[in-house]
């Protein structure tokens, strides 16, 4: 009998053990998944925008009201304005199209909320017009760091306090007066916090031109900068800039590789050079590349960030285009409604599939295979594209035309999906 007694109380003890395991296994398993909204930027004076969505319904709400609810876009092709917008895009990256009609143009991809933003371009010099402009899309107020680099070095952080559910723009002439390269570090202390950089130029009435600097997140030792335009034809006026940062205290040796259709090379005067810690460094990229694009990957022992700067000519006016490092492509959908962008694709073996979605709604799909570098012309009636596969160590971006300038915009996936515990309760913190 004893031993019977001690078999059920062994067994009762395992049962009891197990159904706890589970318990504790099913309630840590309760998360609820969403996808953070994205942020595209307001205009400025002067300014337009149109940013392109997937469909009519998708949810928009703007920062400067005392809503924060959202409400039907009613278009695909969405005006911007003097405020920030807010858009509950789920999986989709919409891209953006600003310009100061008649004079530049410039494209943008609306992200999330990140928790660093570096952006290498711009200048402060007597001919800026340019802003940085910080916005807080959440419910308490936000404090960021802004550090400046220039030709100089490093100038003190700077510190900016932002309203919840508002935007402040900061004009470059004031954060770093008279200094000719910059590349600027946004920090968020606390808040939901995005920033947008505008390089915008002009000498009295004349316009010099202007463009959206798109950011990277981090620095890193592997950058590739896949689509840098170069219109032909115009060998003596259209130059390239690279323009390139190492943080930190100690420089380092950079390695530099052009890949086009025309071949790949290393440029003379730039690859193997010696760039110094801590200040900006213009490079002067004296290529000129038939095919009329081409991409750029440069390779360091010391993290770093860079960009390249391409003056271009639309219908006889001066306008220039930066060209940003974009991360290895992802799956995922972008909204390209009224933009026609031409997508560039960089990698050693190209093996990318896209279905293409009409604004009728009709889908197909291409498939782009290639070396170095690869590139197809979307038409002004397709609305949206999905990336269904890509090869490793591919990088994407699209170059965007205008009667107003030229624009370019990194294949970025604007919003992932996250995941957050789900809060539990127990009875036990109301009894004790």
């Amino acid at each position: 009998m004893k031993i019977r007694a001690l078999q059920l109380l062994v067994a009762f003890v395992a049962v009891a053990l197990f159904t706890n395991v589970i318990s504790i296994t099913t309630k840590s398993n309760r998360y609820s998944e969403s996808y953070p909204a994205v942020v595209c930027p307001p205009n400025q004076v002067g300014q337009s925008s149109l940013i392109s969505l997937t469909s009519p319904s998708m949810q928009i709400r703007k920062t400067g009201t005392s809503t924060m609810a959202f409400k039907d876009a009613r278009s695909r092709g969405y005006a911007g304005s003097s405020q920030a917008t807010v858009i509950d895009a789920q999986s989709v990256t919409p891209l953006m199209w600003q310009a100061r009609t008649g004079e530049w143009a410039g494209g943008a991809t609306c992200l999330a909320p990140v928790t660093s933003q570096w952006f290498v371009g711009a200048t402060a010099d007597v001919t800026s017009k340019g802003t940085l402009t910080l916005v807080n899309s959440g419910l308490g107020k936000a404090l960021i760091a802004v550090t400046v680099f220039t030709e100089n070095g490093a100038q003190a952080d700077q510190l900016f306090a932002v309203k919840a559910n508002s935007f402040t723009s900061i004009q470059l002439a004031t954060l770093a007066p008279g200094s000719h390269s910059l590349a600027i570090h946004v920090l968020p202390q606390t808040g939901r916090v995005n920033a947008f950089l505008t390089d915008e130029r002009g000498r009295g009435l004349q316009a010099l031109g202007g463009d959206t600097v798109n950011s990277q997140e981090n620095p890193a030792k592997n950058l590739v900068i896949p689509a840098i335009p170069q219109q032909t034809g115009k060998k003596s006026s259209l130059p390239h800039t690279l323009r390139i940062l190492i943080p930190g205290d100690v420089g380092a040796q950079i390695n530099v590789e052009i890949r086009s259709t025309d071949g790949t090379f290393s440029p003379s005067g730039i690859d193997g050079m010696m760039i110094p810690a801590g200040k900006v460094i213009d490079l002067p990229l004296d290529v000129i590349m038939e095919s009329g694009k081409f991409a750029l990957r440069i390779s360091s022992e010391r993290p770093f960030v860079a960009s390249v700067f391409t003056k271009t000519n639309s219908l006889g006016k001066s306008d220039f285009l930066w060209s940003t490092p974009a991360p290895q492509l992802e799956k995922g959908t972008f909204a390209v409604t009224g933009l026609a962008p031409l997508l560039i694709f960089s990698g050693d073996k190209i093996e990318v599939n896209i279905d293409l979605t009409s604004i009728q709604g009709k889908k197909r799909s291409i498939s782009l295979r290639g070396s170095d570098i690869a590139t197809y012309q979307l038409s002004d009636r397709i609305r949206s594209f999905t990336i269904t596969k890509r090869s490793d160590q591919t990088y994407g971006a699209a170059l965007i035309t205008s009667k107003s300038g030229f624009g370019y915009a990194p294949l970025v996936i604007g919003s992932t999906l996250t995941r957050t515990s789900i809060p539990r309760s127990n009875i036990r913190v109301l009894i004790p």
